[in-house]
């Protein structure tokens, strides 16, 4: 009797001993709080919740996870209610939930509540971008999951297609969510929106906008970005301001009665373009310019930045003293500017004077005699007198002084107060027509250089000398027979000839029959009359032609008379032709 019990009690044992073991044959392999066992005989890691077959009961009525315990381990609470620290047998990659799942940490405080960075409260994060390519590109990056009283960012980029402005961002935050924070700063309006507003992007130019929210519940959370942008076209106007300067020189003395030169420099040192820019420069008593005006208006038109003209001016100087010649510069939309410049005017030192005849007859010389005075009280050096003659006319003689081609220079070393120096140059001329000799005389003072000019005007006149000569091409002609009649008039002298008139009388065995010429022929009778030419210049020739018809037998004449208004007295030729 006690053998056979002995026997039963070690098999009931045994049989313990195995489901105990089939029960907890994983346990290693899954870290599992009390409440999480998996009840005999449950399938190795199986979910400690509802899923366990009907026949196994769950070890806790309201679990507290329904997450399978191999696929997420958890650190665990010890029959003592003492938190026990976190196993390296815990691993946290496969937790998406790590670090911030509640029940990582069941003791709350102690070791097991260190800080964790915000950044892995979520998972990794999805891109959303709008298909809208035509001003402004969307993109929204938000969290592929994230833990209930975790924040996480949603991220909205924007990046302009084109310049455009007015562009406005709005955001809805997610249902039963908390908003923390933003980047750039907003505050959620009644409608729980966010905005933004940039009132200017150019092209390729990037925004970044950042919300941080909490979830509240589970549940998919939902953040929905829309943007409005309005196009913007620019138009670029560079402005400028332009900046006119001007500068006025001129020598500090002069001599009266001497050329007093004056430069005036335009300069633009603004960054803008200078229109209708104007010079105007009054004339002071005490000067006087060549054109006999007052005032004197010069149009420079544009001046660009940092372009600059130059105007020179040359006045005589007429009346001793001080005199102070002002530039004024002007142009659109701009102020006025002046410069001045201030000339002592000293006695007269130099003065030449030079004499001719008023007319000649060209190739006859003729005598110019240049006088150089000193008048003041100044002794001059280095007096220089050049003498130009025209053109077309040479000069024949200048005694003393260097003669090349049509200028004769005589230089003095000086020239006392009151001293007069004469100089005599012969010139003759090829061509007619008025000519003017010209004469410059150039010294140094002790008040500086001083000049002084001089010419002379001469009419050289010409002398027309009008020839004519007459032959016939045939001599003699039968009776029926034609010749022709050549009459040929030269200007062989130096001035034109004018009203140049021919007629021709023939002999009665003659007869004209037609004629041709520079003008017009009349026959009348035994006479041909041509129509006077107006101007016949020097050297030139004229040719007239008259056919004419023997008719009777006879030693036949032809008798032409040329006429003009320098013959006084018309000139004849005759020529004969035998008639048989």
């Amino acid at each position: 009797m006690i053998k056979p019990m002995r026997i039963f009690l070690s098999s009931l044992f045994l049989m313990s001993v195995f489901c105990l073991a089939s029960c907890n044959r994983d346990w290693n392999d899954c870290f599992c709080s009390p409440c999480e066992m998996k009840c005999s005989p449950c399938d190795s890691c199986a979910p400690a919740c509802d899923t366990c077959p009907d026949k196994c009961e769950p070890c806790c009525k309201e679990p507290r996870n329904c997450t399978p315990c191999c696929k997420t381990p958890r650190c665990f609470r010890n029959s003592q209610d003492r938190c026990s620290p976190c196993p390296e047998a815990c691993p946290p990659e496969g937790n998406p939930y790590y670090p911030c799942d509640p029940s990582f940490f069941p003791c709350g405080s102690n070791k097991c509540d260190q800080p964790f960075p915000e950044e892995v409260c979520y998972g990794r994060m999805a891109v959303y971008k709008t298909c809208d390519d035509c001003i402004v590109d969307l993109c929204q990056r938000a969290p592929e999951y994230a833990t209930v009283g975790s924040p996480y960012p949603v991220e909205i980029m924007i990046t302009a297609r084109k310049e455009c402005a007015d562009v406005m961002v709005n955001q809805t935050l997610p249902c039963d969510s908390v908003f923390i924070k933003s980047d750039p700063p907003a505050t959620p309006d009644k409608d729980n929106r966010l905005s933004w507003s940039f009132p200017h992007m150019t092209c390729g130019e990037t925004q970044k906008i950042c919300v941080w929210v909490k979830p509240e519940k589970e549940g998919c959370c939902l953040a929905a970005a829309t943007i409005c942008a309005c196009p913007q076209l620019c138009a670029y106007t560079n402005c400028g301001q332009p900046v006119i300067c001007v500068k006025k020189y001129g020598p500090s003395c002069a001599c009266l009665y001497c050329p007093v030169p004056y430069r005036i420099e335009v300069c633009n040192t603004g960054s803008a373009v200078a229109y209708d820019v104007i010079v105007q420069d009054a004339v002071p008593e005490g000067l006087t310019h060549s054109t006999g005006y007052r005032c004197l208006n010069y149009e420079l038109g544009t001046l660009c930045p940092g372009e600059s003209k130059t105007i020179d001016l040359e006045f005589c100087a007429s009346q001793r003293g001080t005199v102070t010649n002002t530039a004024t510069v002007s142009y659109c939309g701009g102020p006025k500017c002046t410069a001045e410049a201030t000339t002592i005017i000293n006695e007269p030192c130099v003065e030449v004077s030079m004499t001719g005849a008023d007319w000649a007859y060209i190739c006859k010389e003729v005598d110019f005699v240049i006088t150089v005075t000193n008048p003041g009280d100044l002794v001059l050096r280095d007096i220089v007198v050049d003498d130009v003659s025209p053109a077309g006319t040479t000069i024949c003689a200048a005694p003393g002084a260097e003669v090349c081609c049509n200028r004769a220079v005589w230089c003095l070393s000086e020239l006392c107060p009151g001293e007069t120096k004469t100089f005599t140059v012969t010139v003759c001329s090829q061509v007619a027509g008025n000519l003017t000799n010209k004469v410059s005389v150039a010294s140094q003072s002790d008040c500086g250089p001083c000049t002084m000019c001089a010419e002379a005007t001469t009419q050289w006149k010409g002398i027309a000398a009008t020839h004519m000569c007459m032959v016939d091409t045939a001599d003699p002609i039968c009776v029926g027979d034609s010749t022709v009649y050549r009459i040929c008039v030269t200007n062989r002298g130096t001035a034109d000839d004018t009203n140049v008139g021919l007629s021709v009388r023939f002999s009665e065995q003659l007869s004209p029959q037609s004629s041709n010429g520079p003008t017009k022929g009349s026959i009348s009778g035994n006479t041909v009359t041509f129509a006077p030419i107006e101007r016949l210049a020097p050297k030139q020739s004229v040719e007239f032609c008259i056919s004419v018809k023997g008719i009777s037998v006879g030693d036949a004449r032809a008798e032409a008379s040329l006429s003009s208004d320098l013959l006084t007295t018309p000139v004849t030729d005759t020529e004969s032709t035998h008639v048989y």
